[in-house]
């Protein structure tokens, strides 16, 4: 019943995300959209798979190397694997940051002898060193956004509200994880109070993430070094997602963007698809977001090119998804077969 609801959900959110998209390109015209998909010719498509393909090689390494540092040896087509796999989840559910973050973990646990806490751990450093070179980019675009006579101060206000709130989460978790406070291990035993009737329950999550947390802190302390590499593979991976506008309208319009310009609409960007990843790959709420973003920024850029830009990435991210997903798949008939086949020696004995 729960798989059958969830289903339920994802169709919904499809639909609605087609809804928003139709309603979109009506106003913007699809066929001036298309006319500026078709503009951005060969050369200028390849560029766009070029970047998104190195965005996820980045990510890639910037995990491989953490597991590496932990003493964890697994085959690179797995870590692969995994992380196309937790991507495409990622990518497909309202939880655009940490939605597949346990499919990955559940992919590669098998796969090596290291403590599933330690696997998590991995996880959870490389998605924060992702958060940390977000903030870098985040905040030269913020700098610009809350200087610039350009940005109405209600929009300036906006942001730095929700930059001040990413950041200061973002922030906490640093000290958190690199002081090994154990604030949500803590917090988790201290629910033992309020929800007595899962006390048993809470305990065991309690010791599970307070393992977890120690795992995490080696990151900052015996494996510095890695972490350090890590985190500027990361970097690198997200300076591709920043320069995405400039790879689009250079081919398309012969557009050079300022660097103030790349940073506001990184900034704008980031900010937004927290709160609007809703449908699945932010479908239709990401165009129109994007369609006031450039309103404000470029507003020489048209609104079907705006449209045509998000969607030639979304078309781009795609490959990934569909990768990850027969990844993903493939290791469920696997997981399957072989518990059949299990089960199948057992029942001939009986």
């Amino acid at each position: 019943m729960r798989a059958l609801r969830n289903g339920w959900k994802i169709i919904l959110s499809v639909l609605i995300g087609i809804a928003i998209l139709a309603t979109v390109l009506h106003f913007v015209g699809w066929q001036r959209t298309f006319a500026e998909m078709r503009s951005l010719g060969a050369l200028g498509i390849l560029s766009v798979l070029a970047n998104v393909l190195l965005s996820m090689t980045f990510w890639v390494l910037a995990w491989w190397v953490i597991l590496r540092s932990y003493g964890i040896r697994l085959p690179l087509r797995n870590i692969i694997g995994a992380r196309l796999a937790g991507y495409a989840v990622s990518y497909l559910t309202p939880t655009l940051y940490f939605g597949g973050e346990p499919v990955r973990a559940m992919l590669v646990v098998g796969k090596s002898d290291a403590p599933t806490t330690r696997i998590f751990a991995t996880i959870v450093v490389e998605r924060f060193l992702g958060g940390l070179s977000m903030i870098v980019f985040v905040l030269m675009g913020s700098f610009y956004a809350l200087s610039s006579p350009q940005i109405p101060p209600s929009e300036r206000r906006l942001l730095a509200s929700a930059i001040g709130f990413v950041t200061f989460w973002i922030l906490v978790g640093l000290v958190n994880f690199a002081g090994n406070f154990k604030w949500i291990s803590r917090i988790i035993r201290w629910l033992r109070k309020p929800l007595a009737r899962w006390k048993c329950p809470l305990w065991r999550a309690a010791d599970k993430v307070s393992e977890t947390e120690d795992e995490v802190y080696y990151a900052f302390t015996r494996h510095w070094k890695g972490t350090l590499a890590a985190f500027i593979l990361q970097t690198i991976a997200t300076f591709f997602v920043y320069t995405r506008p400039q790879f689009f309208f250079f081919f398309s319009a012969g557009l050079q963007l300022t660097f103030p310009q790349l940073s506001l609409i990184f900034a704008f960007t980031i900010m937004l698809s927290f709160f609007l990843w809703i449908t699945p790959g932010g479908l239709g709420t990401a165009e129109a977001a994007l369609v006031g973003i450039f309103a404000l920024i470029i507003p020489s850029v048209t609104s079907a090119g705006v449209v045509a830009y998000s969607l030639i990435f979304k078309f781009a991210e795609s490959v990934l998804v569909v990768l990850g997903m027969i990844y993903l798949t493939k290791r469920g008939v696997q997981y399957m077969k072989t518990r059949a086949e299990k089960k199948a020696p057992s029942a001939s004995g009986s």
